[in-house]
């Protein structure tokens, strides 16, 4: 007669193998692993949870809701030889046509959700500061059991190469891009696994890995692991592999620390929510976090969390990169050009703009405290030796009329 314990082992490893075999996620199983082993990892993730709850309290992701975060991506296609355009060696058109529906999601130009205000763009700068594709595509062969196994998630698991090995193939400085590794598979004991990213942690590896028959402007696996990789969790986070319905004493500390996104067990999709009678159960279960079926939307906690996470370390060099030939905002007007240099900045910020017009600057800091506030015409040149090193908010304005607003970054080191 099998003992409870053994019974409970069953059930978690049958619940484990379907959603495997199914293809889902393999973030939690990443994190968790990491939790476990690497101290430093863990330290690290107890801080990035205190610094963005503390960006989501101080709301300075809601001052500045107009300001689009534009991050570079690089994409890293680690095929098994095929020609370009077949196999794992994914064509340049499915991948921009995968960016493109990234973006589509992010920005809720389709679903039912809020514009998250973060969009991505296919890096056009190298490191070295060469024009690019944004994407590299490397023979993944010249690593033994790759063609055959693809990634492994933890070397002793399976008979594939390491993470560390694909990734040390072709990666790019996380503080100037954010990687995407596009592979042939995913092996962790089940080959089935579509895709994984990093919880925010600034290591040379942080990024998100994706099958490639996955990365493609129809599926949301993109967004969903980007989310991620912004620090959302998944929606049913807490349940024990649908064992139970987590815990929702205080939302902003359990589950997955969201308050619009009810709580709910794993395959629990339909039209009722078993966990909760409480909140909006479409916010959940149609939720680019879930697991379930139709993903059409992230909320508005959601998009608090995501953009308090890009104003922090380690994300918030990746709003100074020049990966797209540009910092990582979008103006307002584009018929009124105000540049910023150099950013980052140490003790001067340089403000040049093409016209003998007036125009005011007002430097925030992330509490929304206005630190500065200043007329120029053309050029001007601020002392900001006494402005401690981070993020500050900037907003230029002629005549109270908006012209451009984003941000700034002093010494930002890594």
């Amino acid at each position: 007669m099998k003992t409870t314990s053994t019974i409970l082992v069953l059930i978690i490893f049958t619940v484990l193998f379907q959603m495997v075999a199914s293809g889902q996620c393999a973030t939690d199983t990443v994190h968790q692993h990491l939790m476990q082993t690497d101290s430093l990892y863990a330290r690290n993730f107890s801080i990035l949870k205190s610094q963005v709850n503390g960006a989501i309290k101080s709301e300075t992701v809601n001052k500045f809701h107009s300001t689009v975060y534009t991050i570079p991506i690089v994409v890293h296609v680690i095929h098994v030889g095929e020609p370009v355009g077949t196999g794992s060696n994914i064509s340049t058109a499915q991948i921009q046509q995968a960016i493109v529906g990234l973006n589509n999601r992010f920005r809720n130009i389709i679903g039912n959700g809020v514009d998250v205000e973060i969009e991505f763009c296919l890096a056009s700068v190298d490191p070295n500061g060469n024009q690019t594709s944004g994407i590299n595509r490397i023979n993944g062969t010249v690593l033994p059991r790759y063609a055959a196994h693809g990634i492994s998630l933890f070397f002793n698991n399976c008979d594939a190469p390491s993470e560390d090995s694909v990734k040390d193939l072709s990666k790019w400085p996380v503080a100037d891009y954010y990687n995407v590794w596009v592979v042939n598979k995913i092996c962790q004991n089940f080959n089935g696994y579509v895709g994984y990213a990093n919880y925010p942690n600034g290591g040379p590896y942080d990024g998100t890995v994706i099958a490639s028959w996955a990365m493609d402007s129809l599926d949301a696996t993109l967004a969903h692991e980007l989310g991620h990789g912004f620090f959302l969790y998944h929606t049913f986070e807490g349940d024990g592999y649908n064992l139970n319905c987590p815990v929702d004493t205080n939302c902003t500390l359990d589950g997955d620390n969201i308050c619009d996104t009810p709580p709910h067990k794993v395959a629990d999709c339909g039209s009722i929510n078993p966990c909760t009678s409480s909140g909006i159960w479409n916010n959940s279960r149609y939720n680019y976090m879930s697991y379930c079926s139709l993903k059409t939307l992230f909320t508005l906690g959601q998009k608090n969390r995501m953009r308090s996470t890009a104003i922090v370390y380690p994300r918030l060099s990746l709003l100074s990169s020049q990966g797209c030939g540009i910092v990582g905002i979008n103006n307002i007007n584009e018929d009124s050009i105000v540049y910023f240099y150099p950013n980052p900045f140490n003790d001067n910020l340089r403000i040049t703009r093409n016209t003998n017009e007036t125009l005011d600057i007002s430097l925030y800091d992330v509490t929304s405290r206005k630190i500065f506030n200043q007329s120029f015409t053309n050029t001007t040149l601020i002392n900001t030796e006494q402005l401690a090193k981070g993020l500050y908010l900037y907003e230029v304005r002629n005549r109270n009329r908006e012209i451009k607003k984003g941000k700034v970054v002093k010494d930002w080191q890594v």
